[in-house]
């Protein structure tokens, strides 16, 4: 594992169930400000879901985005956890993503 992907998956276990955050957000929250598809691609290669929770990263628009097994399974484990999705889309994206300080 790379020292970026590290940063990647330690970040992402501080965004609570029920919520989500985009890839740009997360690349952010480590200081990387563009390197959102480097946190898209770690996100693929994330060794330690469902603990690391990679899916509940997703595209600033609210799209689910990417995920390393069937789509479905992001969107059960979203939904287990409160987040409501319609047509591979976060409904009412603003009231669950979370913003990093």
């Amino acid at each position: 594992m790379t020292s970026f992907q590290s940063q990647c998956y330690e970040a992402l276990k501080k965004i609570p169930s029920g919520n989500v955050i985009s890839y740009g957000g997360l690349a952010g929250m480590i200081g990387r400000p563009n390197a959102y598809r480097a946190v898209g691609s770690a996100m693929n290669k994330n060794p330690f879901a469902p603990i690391v929770p990679c899916h509940r990263v997703v595209k600033s628009n609210g799209e689910l985005g990417g995920f390393a097994y069937d789509i479905s399974i992001k969107i059960k484990r979203l939904q287990k956890e409160g987040v409501h999705v319609l047509n591979n889309r976060i409904v009412n994206f603003q009231s669950v993503l979370f913003k990093a300080n």
